[in-house]
């Protein structure tokens, strides 16, 4: 039986290491792409406060602005009635959100909750 193989490299989308931990913080570096030619981002929880915040933007990280056109897309396919889409994407549109820290951070949030800290990834494609 013969086995096949794939050329293709795939790489995660975003993915983060723990650099630092103290009963005080846990700091990350996340890498756009898992490139580490680039500079990386910065990502901070302060245990204390229970506070996170992208302390440094990552050299390949961009900020994205979600349009009227994206935000109609999205209420599509999450509500049913036009009064509801129509409310909600009025909510949605113009917001921003930073392309790979907003990926790296939700699954960062739910590990700190789960009492979890350690390496991560994201792959949305």
């Amino acid at each position: 039986m013969k086995t096949i193989t794939s050329k293709t490299k795939v790489n995660p989308m975003v993915k983060w290491y723990v650099k630092d931990e103290t009963p005080e913080r846990v700091v990350y570096e996340y890498y756009p792409e898992d490139d580490k030619h680039r500079r990386p981002g910065i990502i901070t929880i302060d245990r204390i406060n229970d506070m996170i915040e992208l302390t440094t933007v990552a050299e390949y990280d961009s900020k994205r602005t979600v349009d009227n056109k994206g935000a109609r897309l999205i209420c599509e396919v999450i509500f049913d009635t036009p009064e509801k889409i129509e409310a909600e994407v009025a909510k949605v549109a113009g917001t921003s959100y930073w392309l790979y820290y907003d990926h790296a951070r939700r699954i960062i949030i739910d590990d700190y909750n789960a009492e979890i800290i350690k390496d991560g990834m994201s792959i949305w494609y």
